[in-house]
C-alpha cells in the first residue's frame, strides 16, 4: 500500500510519500511543497489549517491509481472538444477549428486529418483558416499552425489566415518572422560593416566626451571651483609616486645593466669599450627611462585605475555621486590624472640615475673602469639639458596617456564583472600600444626638426 500525508504547520505544507512493506513505512522525499499544494488543490483532500501534524492519510494503491484514472478521464473529456472540420465554399475551401486547443490537445491525430484535408484540395489554390467563436486556444494551437504551414509549404495549395483573430495572426507573423531561413542556415555569418563603423563612432564619441569633461573639469579646479579634494590628490600622488619606487628601481637598474652588456661586446670590436657609459647614459635618458617607466605605470597605475573606477561603477558608486550632484569626473578622475601625469617625470628621472648605475656596475666589476672614469665619460655625453629634458617631455605625455585611457576605461566599463576585467585588460593593452606610437612620433618630430 502506499501512504500520503499532509503535514501542516507554521510553514507551507509538506506531502510526504510512504511505501508500507513488512509493517515499515519508508518515506519517499520527492514531493515538494508545490505537489502538495497542487495534489491537495486537484484531489480535494482537505488541510486543516491550526493542527500540527495531521493524521496520515492511507490511501491504498486502488484509490490512488482511481485518482489518477479520473484526473486522465477529464483530460479525454477535454481531448474530445478539439475538432477541426472542412467547409467549403464557392470562392475558397475553409478549416474550422472548434473546441479547446490547449496543452494536451491530440496534435497527431489533428495534424494528420488536416493534412489529409489539404492534400484533397488539389483544385483550390488556397484554403482560409479560422477559428470558432468557441474556440480556446494557447501557444500549442500557434505550433500546430506553424507545422502545418510548414507541411504544406511545397504543395500547391496555400494556407490563409487573414481570417485568424488578431492575437493570434499576430503569434504566427512574429513566430514565423524570426525563424531563420535556409538560406541563413547555409551563410557563413559575415561581421556587419555598419555595425563596425557605428562601434567606432560610438568609441570616438565616448573619448571626445570623456576628454571634454577633464578639460571643463580642469578649467573649474584652476577657478576653484572644483570638488577634487586635496587629500585625495595627496593619497594619489603616493600611490602612483612612491609606491612605485621598488618596482621602477628593479626595472631601470636591469635595463641599464643590460645595455652595458649589449654595448660593451660590440665596442670591444672597435677597442671603444669606454664609450659604453655614452651609450648607457643617452639610452636611458633619451628613450628607455621614460619608454620603460611609462610601461611600468601602464601595468601597475593604469590597471589600478581601471579596476577601481570599475568597481565604483559596479556597486553603483558613481551613481550615488551623481545623485548628490557630484561629477564623477571632478571627484574622482582629476585627482588620479594630475597626480600620475606630475609624478611620471619624477620617476623618469629617478629611473635614468638608477640605469646609469646599473651601467656603473658593468663598467667598475666586469670591464675595470674607475668610477670616477665612468662619470667623467657619461657627463661628456650630455652636451645640454635637452638630452634630458626631451624623456621628460615624453614622460609627461606618457603619463597623461596612461591616466586618460585608465580613467576611461573604468568609467565606460560594462555593468558586470566580466565586462570589468575587460576594461582591466583593455586599459593596459592600450595604454602600452598608444605609448609606443607616440614615442616614436617623438622621436621622427626630434629627428625632423634637428633636435637630435
Amino acid at each position: 500500500p502506499i501512504s500520503f500525508a499532509i503535514v501542516d504547520s507554521d510553514a507551507p505544507p509538506i506531502a510526504l510519500l510512504t511505501v508500507s512493506k513488512d509493517g515499515l513505512s519508508y518515506p519517499i522525499p520527492t514531493i515538494t511543497s508545490e505537489k502538495a499544494r497542487w495534489m491537495a488543490l486537484n484531489w480535494s483532500i482537505k488541510v486543516p489549517s491550526r493542527s500540527k501534524m495531521i493524521d496520515r492519510y492511507d490511501i491504498v494503491a486502488k484509490n490512488f491509481n482511481a485518482m489518477t484514472t479520473d484526473l486522465a478521464k477529464d483530460k479525454q473529456r477535454n481531448f474530445a472538444k478539439c475538432s477541426v472540420s472542412l467547409v467549403k465554399n464557392s470562392e475558397a475551401p475553409c478549416l474550422l477549428f472548434a473546441g479547446i486547443w490547449k496543452n494536451f490537445s491530440p496534435q497527431k491525430a489533428n495534424f494528420e486529418k488536416c493534412c489529409s484535408l489539404l492534400l484533397s484540395l488539389q483544385e483550390y489554390e488556397s484554403c482560409e483558416i479560422h477559428l470558432s467563436t468557441d474556440c480556446d486556444w494557447d501557444s500549442s494551437l500557434v505550433v500546430f499552425l506553424l507545422r502545418l504551414k510548414n507541411e504544406m509549404k511545397d504543395s500547391e495549395i496555400k494556407l490563409d489566415f487573414t481570417g485568424l483573430p488578431p492575437k493570434l495572426s499576430n503569434l504566427l507573423a512574429l513566430s514565423y518572422r524570426n525563424k531563420p531561413s535556409e538560406h541563413d542556415q547555409n551563410e557563413i555569418p559575415r561581421p556587419d560593416t555598419f555595425k563596425i563603423h557605428s562601434s567606432l563612432i560610438l568609441v570616438f564619441l565616448q573619448v571626445a566626451d570623456f576628454l571634454g569633461k577633464c578639460l571643463i573639469y580642469f578649467n573649474r579646479l584652476l577657478l576653484g571651483r572644483s570638488f577634487m579634494r586635496i587629500r585625495d590628490f595627496l593619497v594619489c600622488c603616493r600611490d602612483c609616486g612612491a609606491s612605485a619606487l621598488p618596482i621602477v628601481t628593479l626595472i631601470s637598474y636591469l635595463t641599464g645593466l643590460t645595455l652595458a652588456f649589449v654595448g660593451s661586446v660590440q665596442l670591444e670590436k672597435f677597442n671603444a669599450t669606454i664609450y659604453t657609459a655614452d651609450l648607457v647614459c643617452l639610452a636611458m635618458v633619451r628613450e628607455m627611462g621614460p619608454l620603460m617607466v611609462a610601461i611600468v605605470m601602464a601595468g601597475r597605475t593604469g590597471a589600478s585605475f581601471a579596476a577601481e573606477l570599475g568597481s565604483m561603477k559596479l556597486n553603483e558608486e558613481l551613481d550615488s555621486l551623481r545623485t548628490l550632484g557630484i561629477p564623477a569626473v571632478d571627484f574622482l578622475v582629476l585627482p588620479r590624472l594630475i597626480s600620475l601625469v606630475l609624478m611620471t617625470p619624477l620617476l623618469t628621472l629617478y629611473a635614468d640615475i638608477v640605469g646609469i648605475l646599473g651601467g656603473l656596475t658593468v663598467g667598475t666589476q666586469i670591464m675595470g673602469f674607475s668610477s670616477l672614469h665612468y662619470f667623467e665619460q657619461t657627463q661628456s655625453a650630455l652636451l645640454s639639458m635637452w638630452e634630458i629634458s626631451s624623456g621628460l617631455w615624453k614622460s609627461l605625455v606618457f603619463g597623461l596617456i596612461v591616466g586618460f585611457v585608465g580613467c576611461y576605461k573604468g568609467i565606460y566599463t560594462g555593468s558586470t564583472s566580466s565586462s570589468l576585467g575587460r576594461a582591466v585588460t583593455s586599459a593596459v593593452v592600450v595604454s602600452i600600444t598608444l605609448i609606443v606610437i607616440t614615442d616614436a612620433l617623438f622621436e621622427i618630430a626630434y629627428s625632423y626638426f634637428g633636435l637630435r
